[in-house]
């Protein structure tokens, strides 16, 4: 997504309805730009004396092969004295771009931290003494979630001076997962032990090293791709995935205290712990620190062992 210095920003119907009636046509075209005449594919179309749309034309980029594809992302409408716009997302990082620097002013696009989900920030507010004006979250009166998907629309309506949510409303439900508690309850005295192993021993290894991270990654790689053991492991880190034989192999490796490969093993779930930091080691003082250690480790051998599975997958629900 792109910020852009230049504020074109559509705020009403009787705005977007005055830029087509006085913006002159890209020259041997007909198409009215919404903004800077630079950006020719952002364009309105008008519908009806009380129907406008602004349109992506993806024609441009690469990835349709320049197959024409117009699509619509916001509409707006007049319902007698009121004001309707209705936001669509199809996912892709033009439409990001798009939604976040025209939409209204006090309908705001953004982006929650770094989960991906995007919202609409309903009545927007400048917060005091604050020019900037990238957009979080509990900025205005309510954030609406906008799934990428180009089917589930959310709208706002508007009388007066305030916008008002109306039609479906949309929420995230995260995937809901299922640990195997007897192939765990098989793993965990072995685990268990090389857990108080490692806890007790982690802070004699510098972890904090990168050159020492990255070379017992690729000596683990290097041992498993020898021993011809098929994997999903890489040296710069394990995908979530794992093969049945990298689980055979971690398992031998936590019930044999001499394995070449134990210490190697430790530092793969060490390095993404709250063991260790920017700072180097991580004092553990209070119940809530060891809790988090804990729970750190029980993640890591869920999905080392692959313990988990999905019951529901990431989807998105209508508020009832």
């Amino acid at each position: 997504m792109v910020l852009r210095n230049t504020d074109h920003r559509v705020n009403s119907f009787r705005d977007i309805s005055l830029r087509y009636e006085h913006t002159k046509p890209i020259r041997g075209t007909k198409i009215i730009p919404i903004g800077d005449r630079r950006y020719k594919y952002e364009r309105i179309i008008k519908r009806s004396d009380t129907h406008y749309d602004m349109v992506l034309d993806e024609t441009v980029f690469n990835y349709y092969y320049g197959n024409p594809t117009q699509i619509v992302l916001v509409s707006w409408e007049m319902k007698n004295d009121i004001e309707l716009v209705t936001i669509h997302n199809n996912g892709y990082t033009t439409a990001y771009t798009f939604l976040e620097n025209l939409l209204p002013h006090d309908l705001r696009f953004f982006v929650l931290g770094s989960s991906g989900r995007q919202y609409i920030s309903m009545n927007w507010r400048e917060t005091e003494n604050n020019r900037n004006y990238w957009t979080i979250q509990n900025q205005g009166d309510k954030d609406f979630y906008l799934p990428k998907d180009y089917s589930k629309p959310i709208q706002f309506a508007r009388k007066h001076s305030k916008w008002q949510h109306v039609g479906t409303e949309y929420v995230f439900k995260h995937a809901m997962t299922q640990v195997n508690k007897d192939t765990k309850a098989e793993i965990k005295p072995y685990a268990d032990k090389f857990y108080e192993w490692v806890v007790t021993t982690h802070a004699m290894l510098p972890c904090g090293d990168w050159e020492y991270r990255e070379r017992m990654r690729e000596e683990f790689h290097d041992y498993i791709n020898e021993n011809k053991i098929n994997n999903h492991y890489s040296k710069y880190g394990r995908d979530h995935r794992v093969t049945t034989e990298q689980t055979e192999l971690y398992l031998n490796i936590m019930k044999d205290d001499s394995h070449t490969m134990r210490l190697h093993l430790a530092v793969d779930w060490l390095i993404d712990s709250p063991l260790f930091g920017y700072q180097g080691i991580q004092p553990i003082e209070t119940k809530e620190q060891a809790s988090k250690v804990r729970a750190s480790w029980n993640r890591w051998v869920n999905k080392t062992f692959g313990l988990t599975k999905n019951i529901h997958e990431n989807r998105t629900e209508e508020v009832k």
